[in-house]
C-alpha cells in the first residue's frame, strides 16, 4: 500500500520507471495535504480566546466544517492507492491473451472495464476536491489569522488535486468507444474546472488581501 510507505520511499517509488503511482495518485495526495493543512488551522483556532468570543452557532458551524475536512482527508488517502490499483488493472487487461477471436473480445471487454475504472477514480478525486474547496471558504473569516498563509497553500493543493485529477480523466477518455459517454465526461470535467477555478481565484484574492 502506497499510504503505508515512508514519505521518502513514496517519492522514490514515484520517481522510478514504473508508470504507477503517477499523476492520479499525486492528485489525491495533494487533496489529502490540503485537508491536513486545514485540520491544522482548525486545531490552532478552536478553543482559542477569539474563537470563544464567537456565537455558539458560529462555533458549531466552524467545527462541523472541520469535521468534513477530516472525513474528506481520509477519502483522499484511500484514493491514492485506488488510482494506482485502477491503472494496474488496465495494464493487466492489456496483457491478456489475444490469440483467438474469443480472447480478443474478452480482452477488449476487460480493457473497456478497466478504462472506466481509470476514469471514475480521478473523477471522484476531482468532485471531492470541489466539495472540499467550497467548504474552505466558510472557514477563512473565523480562523486563526496567523494561519492565513497555510490556508492559501491549502487552496492551491486542493485546486491542484482537482485539476490534476481532471487531466487524468481526460487522458483516459480515448479508451472508451461510446462517443456520447466520452462527451458526457468532457462536459462534467469542463464544469468542475470552471467552478473550481472561480472558487480558487476568489479565495486566493481574499487570502492575499489578508496577507497585506
Amino acid at each position: 500500500m502506497l499510504i503505508d510507505l515512508k514519505l521518502k520511499d513514496f517519492l522514490d517509488e514515484l520517481a522510478s520507471s514504473s508508470p504507477a503511482p503517477g499523476g492520479g495518485s499525486v492528485s489525491a495526495l495533494a487533496g489529502a495535504a490540503g485537508c491536513s493543512l486545514i485540520l491544522m488551522v482548525g486545531n490552532l483556532t478552536i478553543g482559542k480566546k477569539k474563537f470563544k468570543l464567537l456565537s455558539l452557532e458560529k462555533q458549531d458551524e466552524y467545527q462541523k466544517s472541520i469535521k468534513k475536512f477530516n472525513y474528506n482527508k481520509e477519502k483522499f488517502v484511500e484514493l491514492i492507492d485506488k488510482d494506482t490499483e485502477a491503472f494496474n488493472l488496465l495494464m493487466k487487461a492489456y496483457k491478456m491473451s489475444k490469440n483467438t477471436s474469443e480472447e480478443l473480445v474478452k480482452r477488449q471487454f476487460e480493457i473497456e472495464k478497466a478504462t472506466l475504472g481509470c476514469i471514475k477514480v480521478p473523477l471522484e478525486v476531482s468532485l471531492l476536491g470541489l466539495e472540499t474547496i467550497k467548504e474552505l471558504g466558510k472557514l477563512i473569516e473565523n480562523s486563526n489569522k496567523n494561519t492565513i498563509s497555510d490556508q492559501g497553500v491549502s487552496v492551491l493543493m486542493l485546486h491542484s488535486a482537482i485539476e490534476g485529477a481532471c487531466m487524468n480523466v481526460l487522458i483516459n477518455l480515448p479508451g472508451l468507444e461510446d462517443e456520447k459517454q466520452v462527451n458526457d465526461y468532457k462536459k462534467i470535467i469542463e464544469d468542475i474546472l470552471s467552478e473550481s477555478t472561480k472558487i480558487k481565484d476568489q479565495l486566493l484574492k481574499e487570502i492575499r488581501y489578508l496577507l497585506k
